[in-house]
């Protein structure tokens, strides 16, 4: 069987680094260090993915174009969607008058956002059906869901004081 590379996972890993933030692992140059972190996660997760699910040969390559084309537009819904929200932050700010366009924009924005994040994620499984037995297809639903928890749960850990991604410890 043929590993996959690190670039078809980008999407997952990408969302779970984000939500997490790899902040202690960051400490000198934090995009480098987030960078190699990303690879690593992407690596183990690509190995995970290959084992579990069984993939083929054949499978492999499939698998990757479709995961690798669904991240690049989940990271360009993700980029948009915190643009949204800081838009949305820079609007409510305490003392100053909100502006109910831009406000309402924003809101619009987020919920058309997540709508289409949610489009992407079926016509992804969609297309996967194409490859995947529905026994990996499930398996691999149920791995992406289990990883999207995880990161939820460990963002509500988070303190409420603290952003996520590098932080500098004293």
């Amino acid at each position: 069987m043929r590993r996959l590379t690190w670039t078809t996972w980008t999407g997952v890993l990408g969302v779970t680094i984000l939500l997490v933030g790899a902040a202690p692992l960051m400490a000198q140059d934090p995009e480098a260090r987030g960078e190699r972190l990303r690879q690593e996660l992407e690596i183990r997760f690509a190995e995970r993915i290959q084992s579990e699910l069984g993939l083929t040969d054949e499978q492999a390559p499939k698998v990757h174009e479709i995961m690798a084309r669904s991240a690049r537009q989940r990271q360009s819904l993700e980029r948009r969607e915190r643009e949204l929200r800081m838009s949305l932050q820079r609007h409510l700010r305490p003392g100053i008058a909100a502006n109910a366009d831009s406000l309402n924009a924003a809101v619009e924005g987020i919920a058309e956002n997540r709508v289409n994040y949610t489009r992407v994620m079926q016509d992804e499984m969609k297309e996967l059906s194409t490859v995947l037995s529905p026994v990996q297809r499930a398996q691999l639903f149920v791995i992406r869901d289990r990883i999207l928890q995880r990161a939820q749960e460990l963002r509500a850990q988070r303190p409420a004081n603290r952003p996520p991604g590098p932080r500098s410890d004293p």
